[in-house]
């Protein structure tokens, strides 16, 4: 259901396309997010391209989650935008991107100002 790992200090999480994200497959994935930040508190890079959904009680569990320091969310429109406003009151900073580098660079802290 889905894919996780850790490149440079960043967790990059994808989702299966077509699937409707259940509270199971978020503890799963936190399983994951523990196992690979070795007790670390990371940013992380959450792809919603092409999900179906996102449960409420997913949604309760990524709410109430803090294992990550914060969460990029990356998707391709308007349905991924809403995805992303369902999950904007996470204990993480959140923001939504179309734009993997500008997501990355974001969820690194790294500021795209010049100024």
């Amino acid at each position: 259901m889905h894919c996780i790992e850790v490149h440079d200090g960043l967790l990059v999480l994808w989702w299966v396309s077509g699937a409707r994200v259940n509270a199971p497959d978020v503890l799963a994935a936190y399983e994951g997010i523990r196992s690979l930040s070795d007790g670390y508190v990371l940013p992380m890079v959450m792809y919603l391209r092409g999900l179906a959904g996102i449960d409420p009680a997913a949604r309760l569990v990524i709410l109430e989650g803090s294992l990550t320091s914060r969460i990029a969310f990356v998707g391709s429109g308007p349905v991924d935008q809403v995805l992303a406003a369902f999950l904007a009151h996470a204990r993480s900073e959140t923001l939504y991107s179309e734009s993997v580098s500008d997501a990355e660079a974001w969820a690194r802290g790294v500021s795209s100002c010049n100024g």
